[in-house]
């Protein structure tokens, strides 16, 4: 893991043993609802970017937060992880984001949308 810009960012392989050591670590997919027919990580909890600081008692504060969003050219991770931080949350931005987790063929959720 590194540090920029005083938010820790985690890779796909620290993710993954990650969620292989404590199940409970909260994963939340910062993308608006219109991507997530790309697909989520298996377990994410879907708090959109805008809806973040509304939404804060969805996540329990005593455990490890990690965001993702699209990929490496999205910074919505790295803004939600920012925000989270700023409010005493253990968060990590995932900037490979729900691209490279399909690439690697990771396990995801396929959501379906509803339109109506």
């Amino acid at each position: 893991m590194k540090t920029n810009a005083a938010v820790s960012t985690i890779n796909k392989e620290e993710l993954v043993t990650k969620i292989k050591a404590d199940p409970s670590v909260q994963i939340v997919n910062v993308l608006s609802p219109e991507h997530w027919s790309e697909g989520l990580i298996k377990n994410s909890k879907k708090i959109p970017l805008q809806e973040l600081n509304r939404r804060l008692n969805e996540l329990d504060k005593s455990k490890e937060v990690v965001t993702y969003c699209a990929g490496y050219q999205c910074h919505a991770s790295r803004q939600a992880a920012e925000q989270l931080q700023e409010k005493g949350f253990k968060v990590h931005a995932y900037e490979g984001g729900i691209q490279e987790w399909k690439e690697a063929r990771l396990p995801l959720e396929k959501k379906r949308v509803s339109i109506y």
